[in-house]
């Protein structure tokens, strides 16, 4: 079953969610169906959505994690700013599979 997730990262900016994209590599991740991602009020919000939990969770502990960390030692990204994540199942007529 398909599978979303919404991250809200108060303060960061997009040339820190760049950095973190950039670690990440150009590969788009097995499993992954869509990524938005743009300015919020607040900071940067992703919206994924991923073919079942368990692609999210092998991209998250895989490359998102190292990437992450990756962006922090060049410094200007904080790690915790992007520690809240809520996520949801997601299916629906309108959704591509």
């Amino acid at each position: 079953m398909p599978f979303g997730v919404v991250q809200d990262m108060p303060g960061v900016t997009e040339q820190e969610y760049r950095q973190v994209e950039k670690h990440l590599g150009p590969d788009r991740p097995p499993g992954l169906l869509a990524h938005v991602a743009g300015p919020s009020e607040q900071g940067w919000r992703i919206i994924n959505v991923w073919a079942d939990e368990a692609a999210f969770r092998r991209f998250q502990s895989e490359r998102l994690v190292r990437a992450a960390g990756l962006a922090a030692q060049e410094g200007g990204f904080d790690p915790t700013k992007a520690a809240t994540f809520r996520s949801a199942s997601v299916d629906g007529a309108e959704m591509p599979f």
